[in-house]
């Protein structure tokens, strides 16, 4: 079985070889509840209005 198109390194076996590259430092995320809790009250919106417009 062959490939439909070429490999996108130069060389295969190079692959992923690259030089290191070195990272900016991410800002700490802060875990907040209220983004949780309007994920959550969301969610359950969408859910209670499909369930609603399911059932009518």
């Amino acid at each position: 079985m062959q490939l439909a198109r070429t490999a996108s390194a130069v060389h295969p076996r190079r692959f992923g070889r690259g030089p290191v590259r070195v990272l900016e430092q991410a800002a700490p995320e802060v875990s907040s509840i209220s983004d949780d809790l309007k994920l959550f009250a969301t969610t359950f919106a969408a859910g209670f209005i499909f369930v609603t417009v399911l059932f009518a």
